[in-house]
């Protein structure tokens, strides 16, 4: 509903309006704000709103000038604020305080005058004690705007006028770059060398459809950050993000070695605090992490100084390789190219992602109008000059004459009319004859009108020749950006290192390589030990017992199969090494409620078994679904696991051997309220022995079960009855081995070869018990050992 005003009777009247329409229309409308007015910068000057508007308060209202004393933040935040930019004043002094930030812009705009922050994330002091004016560069963007040179929209309250845009000599889109998170769209624009970017505008003068990958290889290599730092990325990688607009820049931060004791880091990659970096590596240092590494100190002042002490023989790249991976000494910027573009609308511009050529298109384009627009207002100034200089010489030809006729006159309207009559002016050279004052009339000032006169015209006819010549406003337009890079750029601060910069991190670098035994427990406690004595001697929790004692190296990865189809593995390294009970798995992963650990596999190579390839019998058992083919039997050993509801899946462990996220990694695909009973490690030559709840057992060959590359809902092991389930299963391959089973009336049943004949997955199997049922099943503790040297 809506209430609306009745004109007719003056009343309200409540109006029904679909809710759909309106929310749409309403969210579009904020959406176009935030986008147009807010978050994203303008492809011309590369400013977003608030930062013109500070700019613009500074310069038209304040004059605060590079040659004239500093003023209270505090005062630019108001003028701003009262006028052109009607939110809170956080906003206004946050944009302001970053445009006089050395480490946030490459060429800042802002001559700040006080605490404004620091590049370890300190916050600038408040408003009222710091102080601001504008830097020299940030008068070429604002130079020409009384020239006409620029359109100009009311403001918020319709009070004063805005410009739309800056008219900018300076390519600030790509020399200071942007960021901001519109509605439904974002952008990150890192920053660039204005020299560069300068070099590339004045060969697209010379060549206007320059191709990208000629600005880059020969003009823009690639952003330049005011942190300085490295860039990892190939030249084809920063051409792709250039082309595209989009693409992950991989910086990080740069050392030198002093000594063989100290590495000494001088530059951290942009947008990281410096602080938090130091607070990383410390307790990297400290949790020994590091082992190379003994202190840390931060001795930075204006430049950036990371002092690290090394330990007496220690390699300084392995210890740097560390800190590149686990800590923001090397980071990503994620580059968006999305800026406003111009439109019909001069007061709107529309948001497009963009490309290098583009934005370099767009900025000669408005260089070219604001050029064009400056001219004519100075053709307009120059005629108007010359008009009244004519009037003067018009005049002095007939002095006496002049005066005579001005002084026979009842007033200044009637002395008006009759010179404008008797000579042939008209109004405004005849204000400006009467409001002369009569020493000016002097001998010496008529001859200083009469130079002026012929400079001016002069003048104008120079910049009528501009106006027609379009080839020689793009050469006006050269030598001003020249001049723009002979005032302000200075060198490039990072450096594009490539990849060959990358030092290569292994993690087992960091690791001791020592034998241990892991230890898991039915109900998920694991540990790790040196060595033990025998199973009865692992001290468990009061009803628990071990499930599984498995040898590695603590550089290996162990993988925990659960009940709900995921693998979790980590390094052994991780586990807890203790004589006590350990800790659950659950702290090192993230289970789901009621998810618990079915299978435990050391993926230690050395005690792994291999996998036996398909024969010819096995072949067509194995490969029924077209899932795997025998080319994949790369001697990797498989997976089996088998769910209460009878599924089998069968895979092999490549995939699982790396370490996961907390998340784990699936490996079957379960029906609702199906999971899986056991996972155990199979070469593919063994028999499954299996008993359901209902007292069927069935031993069928694994190779009947079908190899999948990943998560799959598997083959029908067992054909169970209505409320009938498989209590568990197990892999032999001798004769007397099996799995055993425990009836309701207290009987032991074991089911294997000897006794039940191998028949094929996916029959019911045999009825072992007609009047009861199979109660519990026993599984022995999964105990290895490392093979002998």
């Amino acid at each position: 509903m809506a209430i609306e005003n009745d004109t007719a009777t003056g009343n309200e009247r409540v109006k029904s309006i679909p809710l759909h329409e309106t929310a749409e229309k309403r969210y579009l409308n904020y959406a176009l704000s935030v986008i147009t007015s807010r978050a994203l910068p303008d492809i011309r000057d590369g400013l977003k709103p608030v930062q013109r508007r500070i700019l613009y308060g500074m310069y038209q209202n304040l004059r605060l000038y590079p040659d004239k004393r500093h003023r209270k933040s505090a005062t630019v935040v108001g003028e701003v604020m009262g006028k052109y930019h009607p939110h809170g004043d956080s906003a206004i002094y946050d944009a302001m305080v970053r445009m006089a930030q050395d480490f946030s812009l490459r060429a800042p705009l802002v001559d700040g005058h006080g605490n404004f922050g620091s590049l370890d994330g300190d916050n600038p002091a408040a408003m009222r004690y710091t102080e601001a004016k504008l830097r020299p560069l940030a008068m070429e963007m604002l130079d020409e705007i009384r020239k006409k040179t620029v359109d100009f929209r009311p403001t918020f309250d319709g009070t004063l006028f805005e410009p739309v845009v800056l008219p900018s000599k300076v390519p600030n889109l790509l020399v200071n770059g942007a960021s901001g998170i519109a509605v439904g769209m974002a952008t990150n624009i890192p920053p660039h060398n204005l020299g560069e970017v300068i070099d590339a505008c004045l060969y697209m003068i010379k060549s206007p459809n320059a191709r990208i990958s000629t600005l880059v290889e020969n003009y823009i290599s690639g952003p330049d950050f005011p942190t300085g730092g490295r860039i990892l990325n190939t030249e084809e990688e920063l051409l792709e993000i250039y082309e595209t607009g989009r693409g992950t820049i991989e910086m990080r931060g740069a050392y030198e070695m002093k000594g063989k004791t100290r590495a000494i880091i001088t530059s951290v990659p942009y947008g990281v605090d410096k602080s938090k970096i130091v607070e990383e590596i410390a307790d990297h240092i400290a949790d020994e992490n590091v082992p190379q590494l003994s202190n840390i100190r931060d001795e930075s002042t204006d430049d950036v100084r990371i002092v690290l002490e090394l330990k007496r023989g220690s390699d300084a790249e392995a210890a740097m390789a560390y800190l590149f991976k686990h800590t923001k000494l090397q980071h990503r910027f994620h580059v968006n190219l999305t800026c406003l573009v111009p439109t019909d609308n001069a007061e709107v511009g529309a948001p497009k992602q963009v490309n290098l050529y583009d934005i370099l298109r767009h900025f000669l384009d408005f260089r070219m109008e604001v050029v064009t627009r400056r001219l004519e207002y100075n053709l307009e100034q120059l005629e108007k000059r010359i008009h009244l200089l004519e009037g003067f010489e018009i005049i002095f030809d007939a002095l006496g004459e002049a005066i005579k006729i001005i002084r026979s006159s009842k007033n200044k309207k009637d002395a008006a009319q009759r010179l404008m009559h008797r000579f042939d002016i008209d109004e405004d050279q005849t204000d400006a004859i009467l409001e002369t004052k009569l020493y000016k009339l002097s001998q010496m000032e008529i001859d200083a009108i009469r130079e002026e006169l012929d400079e001016k015209r002069a003048e104008a006819k120079k910049i009528r020749g501009l106006l027609d010549d379009e080839h020689a406003r793009w050469g006006l337009i050269r030598d001003e950006l020249r001049e723009v890079k002979d005032n302000f750029a200075d060198a490039r601060r990072s450096e594009i290192a490539g990849p060959d910069a990358a030092i290569a991190y292994t993690e087992e670098d960091y690791i001791i390589d020592e034998d241990v035994f892991v230890m898991v427990t039915r109900d998920g406690w694991v540990k790790r030990q040196g060595s033990y004595t025998d199973i009865d001697s692992i001290r468990v929790r009061d009803g628990d017992e071990v499930g599984w004692v498995l040898p590695a190296s603590t550089r290996a990865t162990v993988g925990f199969f659960t009940n709900f189809g995921t693998c979790y593995t980590t390094r052994v390294d991780e586990i807890p090494s203790t004589t006590g009970y350990g800790d659950p798995v659950q702290k090192l992963f993230s289970f789901d409620d009621k998810e618990r650990v079915v299978g435990v596999v050391s993926f230690d190579d050395r005690i792994l078994p291999g996998a036996v390839p398909p024969d010819v019998e096995t072949q067509a058992d194995m490969f029924t679904n077209g899932t795997a083919n025998e080319e994949d039997y790369d001697g990797d050993p498989y997976v089996v696991a088998i769910t209460k509801m009878g599924q089998a899946v069968r895979f092999t462990i490549d995939g699982y051997t790396d370490p996961s996220t907390r998340t784990g990694r699936m490996y079957a695909r379960l029906e609702d309220g199906d999971q899986v009973v056991r996972a155990m490690i199979a070469r593919g030559h063994e028999n499954v022995c299996l008993a359901s709840h209902q007292g069927r057992a069935l031993v069928f060959p694994v190779h009947q079960i079908s190899v999948y590359k990943g998560a799959a809902k598997g083959v029908i092991a067992i054909r169970l009855d209505d409320g009938d389930r498989v209590l568990n299963f197990t892999l032999s391959d001798m004769a007397r081995e099996g799995l055993r089973v425990e009836t309701n009336n207290g009987r032991e049943e074991i089911v294997r070869t000897t006794k039940f004949s191998v028949t094929s997955r996916g029959s019911k199997g045999t009825l072992v018990i007609k009047r009861g049922y199979f109660a519990d099943v026993f599984i022995e503790p999964i105990e290895k050992s490392l093979p002998e040297s």
